[in-house]
């Protein structure tokens, strides 16, 4: 078996990486009160690849006999999509759906890669087949994989008013600086990089580049030499416990910026090189098809826990019995069905890669991603909103057991006929950190930047939906002769370049 276990991804960190956090070095991020929580999460997800529970979930046989993680399956059967989407759904469990780039997440942007690849055969065939050996690699390798491709937001301002064949200093932009034989170097910033702390390595791609230099796919080791790591401030209260902020002491992600001075590429590292014309938005959203169905797959899932923890308030607080409460948690019921039946539509319209591989319908998850989004504050209000005054009045272990009144402790005067005090407070904390926390803002946030926002995911459902036959009934139904639309073919480029992906 080739899956680490948690403690090897804990000692598989220590590798000398550079990592920035406000003007200090973080040295070790497995032992530092920022990161040390975040890392051990991780870890944990590892190490559940060789328990007796998940470890026919977690890995699979492949035909050459070794047991491997399932990060980096090839899902060409339908059994194969449900196994893959199983593991994703396993480890959105764990993490209550919180963590956005899990150790599975941007192992599926390599896999569009490997199922376009015959794009890459057909225009770079100089480096394709990098593609197919770094996925091999990665599989045995247990690679976590973060992913850079948005460019930082300050200098995206001044290219505006630069020319496209203006040359350093003045384009600031990650590019290829120095190529020979062996491999190229590149230099510059690139964001937003979220668990790229925790990660072995970084794929960095270009999504609209603007001269040759800027346009390429490749994945660098995060020690490798001229990687500096920086993170942004910390969300999280660091040396917290479960009790007290169940979702807050898994650790913080953190989003970072990259920068890389004169960092070496080797060639079988590079996927593509100067190829402009496909870096446009519409390619990499072909490419991108898995990893968008990866986040719609953990949304339902953090969905879903949303329906569960109302349920666990109305039963924690008794308030069954009241028909307003009730039909406000049926709306939340509502959305996770909803995107439950999305899921399911789009596997069940799944269409082979030019590779082979499946990849659930588009559109479908454009749609089930745009509902998700729209209606999340929504659904975090009526959490909140059903809580009461409890999710305000939320007392450490300490304060229940003092005494206030009449001779009685203070949980005396906060206990339910069904539910301890203590119990109700752990209720209430994990409805705190699920939506009213620091990490909960962040995580709202990332929720609307990672991919795409709101708007631009319309955007896609209107390109993607296809309703070409009900037009042509509408125009039959009228007498209208029918006559060939012209595809939507919506322009993200300069929207994507100021949002990025998360």
């Amino acid at each position: 078996m080739t899956a680490k276990t948690g403690e090897q991804y804990l000692d598989s960190l220590r590798d000398g990486r550079v990592v920035q956090h406000a003007g200090e070095r973080i040295e070790d991020v497995t032992a530092h009160e920022l990161t040390r929580a975040g890392a051990a999460t991780l870890a944990d997800l590892y190490q559940d690849q060789h328990r007796d529970g998940t470890r026919e979930l977690l890995t699979y046989v492949r035909d050459d006999g070794k047991r491997v993680t399932g990060s980096y399956m090839l899902t060409r059967t339908r059994e194969e999509q449900a196994h893959r989407r199983e593991i994703i759904e396993h480890y959105s469990r764990r993490t209550f759906g919180v963590f956005g780039r899990g150790l599975d997440m941007i192992s599926m942007l390599h896999l569009g890669l490997v199922a376009h690849h015959p794009t890459f055969v057909e225009d770079c065939p100089e480096f394709a087949d990098n593609i197919l050996r770094y996925r091999d690699y990665a599989e045995e390798n247990n690679i976590h994989l973060a992913e850079v491709i948005a460019d930082p937001q300050g200098y995206r301002g001044r290219v505006n008013g630069t020319p496209f064949d203006a040359t350093p200093p003045e384009r600031a932009t990650l590019r290829v600086v120095k190529q020979d034989s062996e491999g190229i170097w590149i230099s510059g910033c690139k964001v937003v990089g979220t668990a790229s702390v925790y990660a072995h390595e970084v794929m960095i791609g270009t999504i609209h580049a603007k001269v040759d230099d800027e346009s390429f796919w490749c994945v660098v080791p995060m020690n490798a030499p001229g990687v500096t790591i920086f993170l942004r401030e910390h969300t999280h209260l660091p040396n917290t416990n479960r009790r007290d902020h169940p979702i807050d002491a898994q650790g913080d992600e953190f989003e970072a910026l990259l920068a890389f001075e004169e960092v070496f590429v080797p060639n079988e590292r590079i996927m593509s090189l100067r190829l402009t014309k496909h870096h446009g938005v519409n390619i990499y959203n072909d490419w991108a098809r898995l990893e968008h169905w990866y986040t719609f797959v953990r949304v339902t899932v953090k969905a879903e826990l949303y329906a569960g923890l109302a349920q666990l308030i109305v039963d924690t607080l008794e308030l069954g019995g009241v028909s307003a409460v009730r039909q406000r948690v049926s709306q939340v019921f509502e959305y996770a069905a909803i995107l439950r039946s999305l899921v399911i539509a789009a596997e069940e319209q799944a269409k082979e890669s030019p590779y082979g591989l499946l990849e659930p319908d588009m559109a479908t998850v454009s749609v089930g991603r745009t509902y998700a989004l729209s209606h999340l504050p929504e659904i975090h209000h009526i959490l909140q909103d059903i809580c009461g005054q409890g999710l305000m009045l939320r007392f450490s272990p300490a304060d229940l057991e003092t005494k206030a009144a009449f001779g009685q402790k203070l949980s005396w005067f906060l206990d339910t006929k069904a539910t301890s005090a203590e119990d109700k407070n752990l209720v209430m904390n994990l409805v705190w950190d699920a939506t009213c926390s620091a990490g909960a803002s962040r995580m709202q946030l990332f929720e609307q930047q990672n991919g795409l926002p709101v708007p631009f995911l319309r955007e896609r459902v209107y390109s993607e939906y296809d309703r070409d036959q009900a037009v042509s009934d509408c125009r039959n139904f009228i007498g209208l002769p029918d006559v060939e639309r012209v595809p939507y073919a919506p322009i993200l480029s300069q929207a994507l370049g100021g949002r990025g992906k998360a």
